[in-house]
């Protein structure tokens, strides 16, 4: 049987609250060929004891370290170097997903030949308790993605062999960036399933909580990124901003 070897990568700043169970939610996966590439961007807190604990009693979980504190991209891409299977995925520490999460997005992709998948996600509560389902759409390209930032970061699972050259900018937003530019290589992104099995926590600390700022930083990619010109980046900013309006107010 095939059984490909999947990387999660978890960049880690001080978040020792929910750490554990976000690490459990894939070293407990029903798939267990994985590795859990941690990268810590400088934690003041019990994040690296916590860790330490846990590379005691599994090695597939793996440690490293940016030089100074760098923000989520930084660390993303020290995983993306490091990274040694043949499919890629990412997990913020203090989120977490389903048990079955990865085995059933693997199985979906071998038996449909597909380089890159999604699926919907759930915001729950600091307890982590379920509020609200959030769903996208069964089939996502580079054009449907200007129109609204429906990917969260762990809910992607997609082939290194095709993005093996791509890294996260050093932005604000950069995983919407970093996302734009994996559908110019692969060209689309299938829905997996319908169901959850991803899970956001709310009520944290969020940079994109400054909705002046999130607005900015998005036209700023359409614009000086994406260099789609005064006019398109003006459309397609107005098709993010409805497009989220209407995906929160659901």
């Amino acid at each position: 049987m095939n059984m490909p070897l999947i990387s999660i990568i978890m960049p880690v700043y001080n978040a020792e609250c929910y750490l554990n169970q976000g690490i459990l939610s894939c070293l407990n996966q029903s798939y267990q060929n994985i590795e859990l590439i941690l990268i810590d961007d400088g934690s003041t807190d019990k994040s690296i004891e916590i860790i330490n604990n846990i590379i005691d009693k599994d090695k597939r979980v793996k440690l490293f370290f940016t030089p100074t504190n760098q923000g989520p991209a930084a660390a993303r891409n020290i995983g993306l170097e490091k990274a040694q299977g043949d499919y890629i995925t990412f997990l913020d520490s203090d989120d977490f997903i389903a048990n079955d999460k990865l085995e059933k997005q693997l199985n979906f992709m071998l038996q449909n030949h597909l380089v890159m998948t999604h699926g919907n996600y759930a915001f729950c509560d600091l307890e982590g308790n379920q509020i609200k389902l959030v769903t996208t759409s069964k089939k996502i390209d580079y054009l449907t993605l200007l129109q609204g930032n429906q990917f969260k970061i762990m809910t992607v699972l997609v082939k290194r062999a095709s993005i093996k050259l791509l890294r996260f900018p050093n932005i604000k937003h950069e995983d919407y960036a970093f996302f734009l530019d994996c559908l110019k290589e692969v060209k689309q992104s299938i829905l997996y399933s319908h169901q959850a099995s991803s899970f956001v926590r709310i009520g944290k600390v969020s940079v994109s909580s400054n909705k002046f700022k999130s607005a900015i930083w998005t036209f700023n990619i359409y614009f000086k990124r994406e260099k789609l010109g005064v006019v398109k980046s003006i459309y397609y900013f107005i098709l993010y901003a409805y497009n989220g309006f209407i995906k929160y107010k659901k």
